[in-house]
């Protein structure tokens, strides 16, 4: 990954914001389908054919009808503010037996002719309804499910443009439906404990009070699971072992007061930090108490920066895609964080990577595409200020990309409006980076484990499977740096393939046919073939399967 100013993400939003159209009159009211405690709704039976449909009285003439405008569909159900972007979408697996898409805990819903937003399970309304990924909108229209689709609208009752004019004397009875029963997510089993569960324990209590209660169980999200269900044949008391949880959790010297939990989370954290798991939790980090959560992740081998994000120091290696050559960062002796990132992820500057082998290749295009050309515009790292292509005017912004608010400890020049160099370059270079020892923030376990921090105005990362290296300002060694071959099966050291080549004065040469554009990969590779008949280290990624951070066994 290369470094990028991030953007935030948005909503794709309207001129206006959409109102509720208030509901068309009928003939009668609907009642809605009673629902079963403990299942989801029966979204797929089939609802009332005629929903204008009444017997007439005795001697009551017959109504007239006539045609009633009919609202657009995003006027109506008022879903425009709740869109997501598509930018986020991309992450999002696709929707399962349910209707659902998960990514991060975070369940999606595709919405017929509309788009796709985040939803929340309804106790009281049995099912799911549109709301704000940010909490700063009240909630939106409850959805249904669209019988044998994986869409949804948000009404599970549409009124026909005219009602039927010919009436009959006696309604046509329907038979009784058949409740679906379905697995009880611990997202769902929180709400109704919430909703229903601890209102009949604690009548008196407000909502945030329940919240508060639950929480100092410090439960995992199957015993949420068990509880409610405990609760639910019998809604008086809590159970014993839940109390006795309760008091195991807090005791700060019961060497098993993370045992439950850790069984359900440890096995989670690989898959889904490679992206092989979307887990179905949500807002895991509310759920217990500060005090248990931060010591349960110390078990679990995360730290807290200042920043309030979750990192970890153990990550063997993670793959960065980039329009340095290796000799630039031999000649430094160090890869330099670059173009300017916020601060509120990582303790010192972010060097961004990603923590999959197949993604870099995305990333570097395979070493067949061009880097971006706002890269290009720097003859070096150590640039300040972006050069101009020759012919250009001279750029008088005193504005610098590559830089922070913070003075770096390597100096920089400061030289403007210099001819660039490398502008005709046509490919990327793909490294692996050693990160043992270092501070990394990882994406999808902040999102997973410490969501909350977003609140607090934590930035995490951006892209999928995404990682930031906090550096000092004086970058990353070079010795921590190894330079993959154009098959992206095998990487050797930057220093080693950068003094192989000085060897034979060829250096020089090599990198100035990249800058002037010549796809020259295949030098690179005899200089990394040269370094392994040297007896150097070189580390391998054999074909024939997914390689990932944790995956890298770093040579002796």
């Amino acid at each position: 990954m290369r470094p990028k100013p991030p953007s935030p993400p948005g909503f794709s939003k309207g001129n206006t914001p959409a109102d509720s159209l208030a509901e068309l009159p009928r003939l009668r009211p609907q009642a809605p389908d009673p629902q079963l405690p403990h299942s989801l709704p029966d979204l797929t039976a089939a609802h009332p054919r005629n929903p204008g449909h009444t017997p007439p009285l005795a001697d009551t003439p017959k109504i007239e009808v006539s045609d009633l405008p009919v609202a657009s569909r995003e006027t109506a159900t008022g879903l425009d503010s709740y869109r997501l972007n598509p930018g986020l979408l991309r992450n999002l697996q696709p929707p399962n037996e349910e209707g659902l898409r998960y990514i991060v805990g975070r369940a999606f819903v595709d919405v017929k002719d509309s788009g796709t937003v985040y939803v929340e399970f309804d106790a009281n309304l049995g099912t799911f309804r549109a709301m704000d990924l940010y909490k700063k909108l009240s909630p939106g229209p409850a959805l249904y499910r669209n019988t044998g689709e994986s869409t949804w609208s948000p009404a599970s009752h549409t009124p026909s443009k005219r009602p039927h004019s010919q009436v009959s004397d006696v309604d046509t009875p329907e038979p009784a439906k058949q409740a679906q029963t379905s697995p009880l997510s611990a997202h769902e089993a929180t709400t109704r404990l919430l909703n229903d569960s601890l209102l009949t324990m604690h009548p008196l209590m407000t909502l945030g009070q329940r919240v508060e209660f639950l929480r100092a169980y410090n439960l995992s999200p199957r015993q949420h699971i068990r509880l409610h269900s405990d609760l639910t044949a019998d809604p008086r008391v809590m159970p014993e072992w839940a109390e006795q949880h309760h008091l195991r959790s807090r005791d700060e010297n019961d060497p098993t007061r993370f045992d439950q939990l850790y069984e359900e989370i440890e096995p989670l954290l690989l898959p889904v930090r490679n992206g092989t798991l979307r887990s179905d939790l949500i807002d895991f980090d509310k759920s217990v108490t500060r005090e248990f959560l931060d010591a349960f992740l110390t078990r679990l081998g995360y730290l807290r920066n200042s920043s309030d994000c979750l990192y970890r120091t153990d990550i063997p290696g993670l793959f960065r895609a980039d329009e340095r050559t290796p000799f630039e960062f031999y000649n430094d002796g160090r890869m330099l964080p670059r173009l300017k990132h916020p601060r509120g992820a990582t303790t010192e500057k972010p060097i961004s990577a990603t923590v999959s082998h197949q993604l870099v290749k995305r990333y570097g295009a395979r070493g067949t595409e061009a880097p971006d050309p706002q890269y290009l515009r720097y003859n070096s790292q150590r640039n300040k200020y972006p050069g101009k292509k020759p012919g250009e005017s001279d750029n008088e912004s005193g504005n610098s990309d590559n830089d922070w608010s913070d003075a770096s400890d390597v100096e920089l020049d400061t030289e403007r409006n210099y001819e660039t160099i490398r502008h005709d370059q046509q490919f990327i270079f793909s490294y692996v980076i050693d990160t043992r020892r270092m501070e990394v923030v990882l994406n999808e376990e902040n999102h997973l484990l410490n969501l909350a921090a977003r609140e607090k105005n934590a930035w995490f990362p951006d892209d999928e499977l995404e990682a930031l290296i906090s550096t000092s300002k004086r970058g990353i060694e070079s010795e921590r740096l190894w330079l993959l071959d154009s098959t992206f099966t095998r990487a050797a050291k930057v220093d080693d393939v950068a003094a192989q080549a000085q060897t034979s004065y060829i250096g020089n040469d090599i990198e100035a046919r990249t800058h002037s554009g010549i796809s020259n990969q295949h030098e690179y590779d005899a200089l990394i073939d040269a370094v392994a008949r040297a007896g150097k280290p070189i580390l391998a990624f054999p074909g024939g399967r997914d390689w990932f951070a944790n995956d890298i066994v770093w040579p002796v």
